[in-house]
């Protein structure tokens, strides 16, 4: 037809075509056209198949966006009637909403808007399109652009058999679980990460009999009770109630009704909160492929009858706290390609016939439990398809000899804090595929050996850390990989300078940890040229002179810089103002001097670790530092900083509410440590770090009083402002940081009462207000009384548990009782001033105003006078009368 022709010219003008996808777009006949099919009777163009062709990651949509241009949905679109086949996914439509014309395609039997940029509200004139089978509407990841009001509109299409709303928010529909049950013709249907409400309770009549695929991972609306209700779904194949961040999702148990479902083929319950054990039930699920059960508080044995799901691909149990030993059966898993048991207390020794049974094993994780005994050749030789291994952080001696020929050759072997030995296995030669290395802690000492040079050329991530390895700094590192990504050998004991070391070649280096060795001499600047490093760890070795200042090339993506306990001196390095992801920054511990730029709270907003402590820097904090809202310790402790304390300290707002959840992932969080002075004692926070939030400004001259605001950083563990000049009182809200753990206030000039309000820090365990001019009874409530007596030392007017008693036959001084009475004497005697000065001029205006009064006042002055004249005459007279008589 020659008007659908026109509409579809009109519908290529506004779609982005960058290759030419349309150029087969000529000529008369549409329905040879790439992408459009027409009826075979009546010439009706049925099917516009309009998909971007090419395939990409969703997850990355920002790079997407910046190369793919805008399309639009062409009001023609609508002119073709009889379409019943519409695919515009994966384009992108700029945040336009979705075309409402297009549920006047009443015909359409297959609709895929499915990424395809749209924004704003699903119309739910789409409930029009009766005919539908095929409904696919997911948004991207995350980003809830969509969004739907009400589900009713679905009630309306009973023949949809394949409905995904995966990414769009439909928090508001209360209803959603009964309008899904009430489409019996259901078979897939995927609502992961939609934001769903919570499921009802009591449950409907299970009506989804048709029903396989079932997707709700990524939300909070699971619990136990569903997943019995779902075990009437016997059709179901695919189950995916994964959990998001495991904030959320499913709590309780696994029913034993969960073998109802035999033709399950995958089963996906990761990242919840499930208790409890395997039930036995596991067992019949004879056609399962994949069983995900990781990241949860499952508990309990390994059941043996999950040797009887004998099509399994892939076992993945991690993260849990599964006991006892591994069980045998698993040795029947003969179709098994990847085991991941790691993370769990699985004890006892490592059975010889799960490995050398599972000869199609690819992927074997056992890393983190407390296994024990011999791991012997024995365990390797039927593990033909090996790609890879880690048996990490078990109780397990690795027996191999050098001359062993491994049936296998692998991608990557982690065998760290098992005992290996001193020398590294010659046997490692023979992996020739081998890209990751970990034998961290496994007892080699003495210099590595010459063949290990050409050998790490392959290598795209090494760990040899926490060993004895001695010696300079190995020759290898002169001929550096340029594929390596991630080098790590702190903690050992090489030594040398770094300057000999040529890192030209290590353009794709993400990490490079040197800690904690004996290597001297400047640093150079090879790291300028890593464009691509986001950690570099040197710290607790003896580097000296200045760092040097990357000047036209910067490592822009560092986010992790530690040069701490090294003999560093100069400025803080500006080529740090151009590493704007940087989140952690330690310098501590060196010769630094000069002001602390203020460039770090302009340029580093990403910052969460900043500590300078122990350095030679001078001047004031810059006011533009608390613009590092999410900045979670802040150690500038041993220098020489002056100035008041400023009161928008209170703006780090990531110090205001508790931390409960981690802040990265990958290589970043597996290698942060900071070291932090609390409760008396310098602890390394590694692990638990994401939780910490601390202020360190101890041992410096700052001066003036306490911020009075400085209490709102409620969620403040750790503050220490002791040893400078600070006066005033203790703030009398401070009871407000009620997680502070451990405070500091020692060695300063405050003065004043200790407020009642520490009776609400329930957390605190170290507490230093020793060698104040603090005076008054220690409050009894709360655990005040508890510490011991050298918490309050060096206040002499200071008195009560744990001090001597205060003394009964008089108040105890108080500082503020003090400055009342001040006070009062003070209006005393300015009222007596006054009133002298009034009464005064009151007794002269009345002497001038009163004429009267005025004249009676003098003549009585007058007669008063002659008075005392003629009495003081008298006297006179007597007097010299009797001196003569005495003459």
């Amino acid at each position: 037809m020659e008007s659908e022709r026109r509409a579809l010219l009109a519908i290529k003008s506004d779609m982005y075509d960058p290759d030419n996808w349309f150029s087969t777009w000529t000529g008369k006949d549409c329905c040879g056209w790439r992408g459009v099919a027409c009826d075979h009777t009546t010439g009706h163009v049925t099917k516009l198949d309009l998909h971007y062709p090419y395939t990409y990651d969703k997850s990355d949509i920002s790079d997407i966006m910046e190369t793919m241009g805008g399309s639009k949905v062409n009001p023609s679109l609508q002119e073709l009637k009889h379409l019943k086949y519409l695919d515009l996914s994966m384009n992108n439509f700029s945040g336009a909403p979705v075309p409402t014309m297009i549920a006047s395609l009443v015909h359409l039997e297959y609709l895929n808007l499915s990424n395809a940029m749209f924004d704003g509200l699903i119309p739910p004139q789409l409930g029009n399109l009766s005919n539908l089978h095929y409904l696919d509407l997911q948004g991207w990841y995350y980003d809830d652009l969509l969004h739907v009001d009400d589900l009713d509109w679905l009630s309306r299409v009973p023949s949809l058999k394949y409905l995904d709303m995966s990414s769009v928010n439909l928090s508001k529909v209360t209803n959603w679980f009964y309008v899904i049950n009430s489409i019996p013709a259901l078979e897939v249907l995927r609502l992961s990460h939609a934001d769903l409400p919570y499921v009802p309770s009591p449950l409907p009549t299970f009506n989804l009999t048709a029903i396989t695929t079932l997707d709700l991972s990524g939300n909070s609306n699971a619990t136990s009770a569903m997943l019995r209700w779902l075990s009437n779904a016997t059709s179901l194949e695919y189950l995916l109630l994964s959990g998001y961040l495991s904030s959320n999702g499913i709590i309780g148990k696994i029913p034993e009704s969960i073998g109802n479902l035999t033709n399950l083929v995958m089963l996906d319950l990761s990242s919840n909160n499930i208790v409890g054990c395997i039930p036995k039930t596991i067992g019949t699920l004879i056609h399962m492929e994949k069983l995900y059960l990781f990241n949860n508080r499952i508990h309990g044995e390994i059941p043996a009858t999950i040797g009887g799901l004998q099509n399994l691909h892939e076992l993945i149990l991690k993260g849990n706290s599964f006991t006892g030993q591994i069980p045998d059966t698993i040795g029947r898993l003969r179709s098994l390609l990847y085991l991941d048991i790691s993370n769990n207390n699985l004890s006892g020794p490592l059975p010889k016939t799960i490995m050398g049974q599972v000869s199609q094993l690819q992927d074997l994780y056992l890393s983190s439990n407390s296994l024990v005994g011999n791991i012997t050749e024995a365990h390797f030789s039927n593990l033909t398809n090996l790609l890879g291994f880690t048996i990490s952080s078990n109780s397990l001696n690795v027996i191999l000899p050098n001359d062993w020929h491994p049936p296998f050759n692998v991608e990557f072997i982690g065998m760290s804090f098992c005992h290996l030995g001193a020398e590294l296995p010659t046997w490692l030669q023979t992996q020739t595929q081998l890209t990751t290395l970990y034998l961290c802690g496994v007892g080699l000492s003495g210099n590595l050996p010459i063949w290990f040079s050409n050998f790490s050329r392959g290598l795209q991530s090494l760990n040899m850390s926490s060993n004895n390895l001695r010696g300079s700094l190995p020759v290898w590192f002169l001929d550096f990989s340029k594929d390596m990504k991630e080098l790590n050998l702190r903690s050992n004991h090489l030594m040398g300078s770094l300057p000999s070391l040529d890192f030209t070649e290590a353009t794709n280096l993400i990490l490079l940890s040197l800690s904690h060795n004996h290597i001297n001499d400047s640093l150079p600047p090879f790291f300028c040229n890593m464009h691509l490093l986001e950690i570099l760890l040197l710290s607790n070795n003896h580097l000296i002179g200045e760092v040097p200042d990357c000047h036209n090339s910067f490592p822009r993506l560092l986010i992790s810089l530690h040069l701490n306990n090294n003999n560093l001196s100069g400025t803080i390095p500006s080529f740090l103002k151009h590493c704007g992801q940087l989140l952690t920054l330690d310098l501590g511990e060196n010769k630094l001097f000069g002001k602390i730029p203020t460039w770090i709270g302009r340029n580093l907003s990403s910052l969460k670790f900043l500590r300078l402590r122990s350095n030679l820097l001078y001047g004031t904090i810059p006011e533009n530092i608390v613009d590092l809202t999410s900045l979670q310790v802040l150690d500038l402790s041993s220098n020489n900083l002056t100035g008041s304390l400023p009161s928008s300290l209170a703006n780090f707002s990531a110090m205001v509410e508790m931390h409960t959840r981690s802040f990265h992932e990958g290589n970043y969080s597996n290698s942060e440590s900071i070291v932090i002075t609390t409760k008396g004692s310098m602890v390394d926070y590694t692990t638990i770090l994401w939780l910490v939030t601390s202020i360190d400004l101890s041992n410096n001259h700052f001066s003036g009083e306490i911020p009075k605001e400085l209490p709102t950083l409620l969620g403040l563990r750790f503050l220490n402002l002791s040893t400078n000049h600070l006066t005033g009182m203790i703030p009398e809200n401070i009871g407000d940081m009620k997680l502070l753990e451990s405070l500091d206030l020692s060695e300063n000039s405050l003065t004043g009462e200790i407020p009642s309000s520490f009776s609400a820090m329930y957390f605190l365990a170290h507490l230093n207000l020793s060698y104040n001019n603090l005076s008054g009874k220690i409050p009894t409530s709360g655990q005040l009384s508890t510490f011991d007596s050298w918490t309050y030392v060096g206040n002499k007017d200071l008195c009560g548990t744990p001090l001597p008693a205060c003394p009964v036959y008089q108040t105890p001084p108080d500082a503020r009782v003090k400055d009342d009475e001040k006070l009062d004497k003070l209006l005393e005697y300015t009222s007596i001033v006054v009133g002298f000065v009034v009464g005064f001029w009151l007794f002269i205006g009345t002497l001038i105003m009163k004429q009267a009064i005025r004249f009676a006042f003098f003549r009585r002055i007058d007669k008063t006078s002659d008075w005392v004249y003629v009495q003081f005459a008298v006297k006179l007279a007597k007097l010299k009368s009797k001196w003569q008589t005495m003459t």
